[in-house]
């Protein structure tokens, strides 16, 4: 199989250049197979990373591969393919970043920012775009994890087949002689450090995590990881006598007891030694000169670790015992993964003792079939053939917690989860810190540091967690005669130890509530929770939206409470805030997930459609209710839903005028901000709160200051931004703020906030100003406009 694909790709690849690719699609393909046959992939997993390059550049068809290589490497590639087209949709906003970065970094040379007060100055320009970016970038991301787990629960060989072009791609970005573009470089290298290399971590490729995490580490942080390299050299170089004696010392006790032993040391990955070296001195994420000016090498006591590799699993425990006699154990440092896998399927025995000199060091003893479980995880089972009904024990863990992921995926799918939501409800298990918990039964669960026996009760079954009403935990105990195991009942909210017992009791008059929402300590125990609450406890919510909103509707909109909401207002506001049904929304009221206020105002601006202003004065519903003076925009009595005088004050982003068409949106603490209807942030808003939006007229305006942005084209000359000051400083106007952007060598572009109590000035203002030597243009800033060298 593998010779078909490897003649395929010789045939379609050989004469094909880089391009705009990394690199040429043939080396692509070379590379990527030999890491992958490096990790024992099987023959379809090696063929598959052959000829995907060749599928990604258009060079051969799907139906060609399936023809001449087979069905199962056909299948495998679909699925990459499909996985892929993501990438390139996610490389597609990285270039925008790119570009984005450099244009602001040209822009800012040239800003000239003279008072940074006013939010909406153009100091900030382009820094607007730079969150939406973000985001852009950020959903992707989480379009493309969650595609890979449906892709993994096909068939986890597509996972392998990625995290081996990550590191066939991550190893060119490092070679001294790349000169690929550096907002690429970091996005991809963040990436990895962010999803690829935890994931390989979960799957168990611990060489491949390594490995990931060193070269991204040395292109996010090249000062740190220069830094850390000659540290773990310098500390190589004279740990490495101590190291061939102890090898010696150990291979002679191995030989003497007739074990087949092979014996070596090794030292601590940079990236993994770094953040010992954070965690050591309380300097995580801070100052790197306080880490270097605190590090100290000799509190890392796994820096140099040894293994030994055996034949059989009874030759570990011999093994270890033999290493015991030799040296003293710490106390609670022995770890037997062997009768107790972790959920990867790591196995081995682990043991700290005080070894020559007194040194602590590490030493794992596995065999050499763990060691290759060990290095190379998930990518084995193919190797060995170990999935389906005849699984070992420990491919079966893995595998379960891979399906485990498309179960949870269709459950957040059916409860109308976003992409990002899917991921923050599994990146618990994939990205944090774990701890390792038994069942009575023996069987291991790993689930994050900080963990409740909640988050463990759901982790095993979700009926489990719905009638958790307990847990008892079972844990070692030192004592004058030894250690002894004490069992006791814990509350919900009891913080997990990594190693403990932990059984679970269940009631049947148990049930979810809302504290358990606090205690969970995982996402995917909170989603079912939650979606425990939302079917049963419907009927409560109703009750609490409907006395939350009788008393905003009594205390706000001045009518008498639920009982004004006739039948016609309810299908009223049904309509207005895109619910099925009346009772919809009280329970959304009652949830938390809609607010009170926000209907109660859309049920007076109804009532006020219906019966006029006249009704409304009868009401007498005309109270004035003042503004803080401090505030940056001026308050102004507007007219809010037919009601005069509530708080309501003019937002920043669009600055609109008397004359502009306007819309209300009601604010957390703030009362109702005024928008143009045209503002960019309107349409943001209307897609996560669309409910809080409310009309507005400039009826009863009170005549406050207004915020006006203005926008001057000119050629540029000296003195130009004295004599604009001095024209706006005339008409006795305050300058909240100006700056400049330079659109060319000859012409730039000025924008200023100016503070005006009688709008009727602006007019004489732009004629004056447009008087003034070299201005070619006044015009109120709308925020639309684009600059151009057409503009002059």
């Amino acid at each position: 199989m593998v010779e078909k694909a490897l003649q395929l790709v010789l045939e379609v690849c050989s004469d094909v250049v880089a391009g705009e690719r990394l690199v040429p699609p043939l080396e692509y393909a070379l590379g990527v197979a030999s890491i992958l046959a490096n990790m024992h992939m099987d023959a379809a997993g090696v063929a598959a990373g052959l000829v995907f390059e060749a599928i990604d550049a258009d060079l051969v068809t799907l139906e060609e591969v399936e023809d001449r290589v087979g069905s199962t490497t056909a299948r495998v590639v679909g699925s990459m393919e499909r996985f892929n087209i993501l990438e390139r949709k996610k490389q597609s906003v990285t270039a925008a970043s790119a570009a984005l970065s450099a244009q602001n970094l040209q822009t800012s040379a040239a800003k000239k920012s003279y008072d940074e007060r006013d939010e909406g100055s153009s100091s900030a320009s382009g820094d607007g775009k730079k969150p939406r970016v973000r985001e852009a970038m950020r959903r992707q991301q989480a379009e493309t994890v969650r595609k890979m787990f449906v892709a993994m629960a096909e068939d986890p060989r597509v996972v392998s087949l990625k995290l081996a072009y990550r590191l066939f791609v991550m190893r060119h970005m490092c070679r001294p002689e790349y000169q690929g573009d550096r907002q690429e470089m970091l996005a991809t290298a963040e990436e990895t450090r962010e999803i690829y290399a935890p994931l390989a971590g979960r799957l168990g490729m611990s060489r491949v995590e390594g490995e990931l995490e060193d070269l991204a580490f040395q292109i996010l942080e090249p000062d740190k990881f220069q830094w850390v390299k000659g540290i773990v050299e310098s500390e190589r170089k004279q740990w490495r006598s101590y190291v061939e004696s102890v090898c010696e010392m150990l291979r002679q006790e191995m030989a003497s007891i007739g074990v087949n032993a092979v014996v070596s040391g090794r030292v601590k990955r940079y990236y993994s030694f770094y953040h010992k070296l954070e965690r050591s001195t309380g300097e995580a994420g801070g100052d790197f000169e306080m880490l270097k000016a605190a590090a100290d090498v000799t509190q890392i006591h796994d820096l140099i670790a040894f293994r030994i590799l055996v034949d059989t699993d009874n030759e570990c425990y011999i093994a270890l015992g033999h290493v015991h006699s030799l040296w003293k154990p710490k106390e609670g440092r022995i770890k037997d993964f062997i009768a107790n896998p972790k959920p990867n399927g790591y196995r081995a025995l682990h043991t700290t003792v005080f070894c020559l000199d007194d040194q602590l060091v590490e030493i794992q003893i596995r065999t050499h079939a763990m060691h290759e479980m060990a290095e190379y995880g998930v990518a084995m089972h193919w190797h060995y053939k170990d999935i389906g009904d005849n699984a070992s024990s420990t491919a079966k863990e893995l595998l379960t917690w891979i399906h485990q992921l498309a179960e949870w995926q269709h459950e957040i799918k059916a409860a109308n989860a976003t992409d990002s939501e899917f991921v923050e409800a599994v990146k618990d298990d994939l990205f944090e810190e774990q701890i390792f918990i038994f069942t009575p039964r023996g069987e291991v669960k790993d689930l994050p540091v900080g963990s409740t026996p909640l988050d463990f009760a759901y982790r095993i079954h979700t009926k489990i967690g719905d009638s958790c009403a307990g847990a008892r935990v079972i844990s070692h105990v030192e004592g004058h005669d030894g250690d002894r195991l004490v069992t006791r009942m814990v509350p919900l909210d009891y913080e997990l130890k990594s190693g403990e017992i932990v059984d679970i009791v269940t009631n049947r008059s148990a049930h979810p509530t809302r504290d358990w929402l606090n205690i969970a300590r995982t996402a995917a125990a909170r989603n079912k929770i939650r979606r425990y609450l939302k079917i049963h406890e419907r009927d409560i919510n109703i009750q609490i939206g409907r006395e939350r909103l009788d008393r905003v509707l009594k205390s706000i909109a001045g009518l008498r409470g639920m009982e004004a909401i006739t039948e016609e207002v309810e299908n009223w506001l049904c309509q207005e805030l895109h619910m099925d049904t009346f009772e919809d929304i009280l329970s959304a009221i009652g949830a938390d997930d809609m607010r009170p206020h926000g209907v109660a105002v859309k049920a007076h601006e109804y009532f006020q459609q219906r019966e006029g202003k006249e009704s409304r004065d009868e009401r007498g519903e005309t109270g004035e209710l003042a503004l803080p003076t401090t505030s940056r925009q001026p308050a102004v009595n507007l007219q809010v839903a037919g009601v005069d005088g509530l708080l309501t004050r003019l937002a920043n982003c669009c600055c609109p005028l008397p004359g502009d068409e306007i819309v209300g949106f009601i604010s957390r603490g703030k009362g109702v901000i005024v928008h143009r209807s045209d503002c960019p942030n309107v349409m943001r808003l209307h897609e996560r709160s669309g409910e809080r939006f409310i009309t507005v007229t400039w009826h009863g305006m009170s005549q406050p200051r207004y915020h006006v942005p203005i926008i001057i084209f000119a050629r540029d000359r000296a003195g130009l931004i004295r004599d604009i000051a001095t024209i706006i400083s005339e008409y006795g106007l305050n300058l909240l703020s100006i700056g400049t952007n330079a659109n060319n060598r000859e012409r730039i572009v000025i924008t200023a906030t100016l503070e005006i109590n009688d709008l009727e000035i602006m007019p004489r203002l732009f004629k004056r100003l447009e008087k003034v030597k070299d201005i070619l243009q006044v015009e109120r800033d709308m925020g639309r406009r684009r600059v151009t060298d057409a503009q002059a």
